[in-house]
C-alpha cells in the first residue's frame, strides 16, 4: 500500500474515532453494569456482559486497522513511536493527538470503574456465598434434630403374664 503520510494519519484518525465511539458505548455499558451490581440482578449483569464482549470486538478490529496505519505511518515517517513526530505541518497531526488523548482518558474512566465493579462483585460473591454456607448448616442441624422423629419405631407394650 502507497500512501502518503497525510493519508495514513486521515486512516489512523477514522479508526480512532470509531475506536472512541465504541469505547463511549462501552462506559455507558459498564456504568449500566455498576447499577444492576448494585441491584444484585444476575441476568442483567450476564446481558451487560454479553454486550460489552460484543463492543470489545469491534475495538478489536478497529485496533487491528489503527495498528496496521500506524506502523506505515511511522515507517513513512521514519519514527519508532508518534510522539517523536516533530513535524506540524502535517495535516490532522493535532486531531490525531487530540483524539488520542480523549481515547486515553476514556481508557482509564473505564478502568476505574472496571476495578469498582469487579470489587463490589466479589464482594457481592463473598456475601452469597455466606448465604449458602448458612443455608446448608440450617439443614444440617434441621436433620439432626428431625432424624429420629421419624426412624424410630412406636413402643408396644408385651403382657408376659399368661
Amino acid at each position: 500500500m502507497d500512501a502518503s503520510p497525510e493519508v495514513c494519519i486521515q486512516k489512523v484518525i477514522e479508526a480512532s474515532n470509531k475506536k472512541y465511539s465504541c469505547l463511549q458505548q462501552l462506559i455507558v455499558l459498564t456504568r449500566a453494569q455498576t447499577e444492576v451490581i448494585s441491584e444484585e440482578s444476575m441476568d442483567g449483569l450476564e446481558k451487560l456482559i454479553g454486550e460489552k464482549q460484543v463492543r470489545i470486538d469491534e475495538i478489536n478490529k478497529v485496533d487491528e486497522d489503527f495498528g496496521m496505519y500506524v506502523d506505515l505511518l511511522k515507517q513513512k515517517l521514519g519514527v519508532s513511536r508518534l510522539d517523536e513526530i516533530e513535524n506540524s505541518s502535517l495535516k490532522g497531526l493535532k486531531e490525531l493527538k487530540q483524539i488520542t488523548g480523549q481515547i486515553m482518558e476514556l481508557l482509564n474512566e473505564i478502568n476505574i470503574l472496571e476495578k469498582n465493579n469487579n470489587k463490589k462483585a466479589k464482594d457481592l460473591l463473598d456475601d452469597l456465598g455466606a448465604q449458602i454456607r448458612q443455608i446448608r448448616e440450617g439443614k444440617k442441624l434441621n436433620n439432626l434434630y428431625n432424624t429420629g422423629s421419624g426412624t424410630i419405631p412406636p413402643a408396644y407394650f408385651v403382657d408376659k403374664k399368661k
